[in-house]
């Protein structure tokens, strides 16, 4: 016949935690009195220290991931910040200016013609020193 599984009073829970903050590994002694005390076997305080301690390592673990997370989303909300900051105020990668975004100005234009003008030249020379 299996033994029904129940959970400890309020109570004993109560006196296993005040235990746990003062001692979190009591030893066979410790765990006899503890026991005899809360009219439980010594088997169940033994497995609830143990069930506790697990408890405790998973809860600091997962606090230490929470703060990596928060760092992370801090260092990316800033960086977001940052780029629709950019993206307000958008600036001339060459020369640090205001740049006017949808419109090319009067000096790019000049230079894309200059441009296309040189291609020809060099084009023109090139067909020359070919012949």
């Amino acid at each position: 016949k299996k033994k029904r599984y129940h959970r400890h009073t309020p109570q004993q829970i109560q006196e296993l935690e005040a235990v746990f903050k003062e001692c979190p590994h009591p030893d066979e002694k410790q765990r006899m009195e503890l026991s005899r005390r809360l009219n439980l076997e010594s088997r169940q305080v033994k497995f609830w220290f143990q069930n506790r301690r697990t408890q405790m390592k998973q809860t600091q673990i997962e606090r230490h991931e929470n703060a990596l997370l928060r760092q992370e989303n801090d260092k990316l909300r800033a960086e977001n910040m940052t780029i629709r900051e950019a993206m307000r105020n958008p600036m001339c990668a060459s020369c640090g200016g205001a740049a006017v975004l949808g419109e090319v100005s009067l000096e790019e234009q000049h230079l894309r013609i200059e441009n296309a003008r040189l291609k020809d030249e060099l084009d023109r020379v090139c067909a020359l020193a070919g012949k």
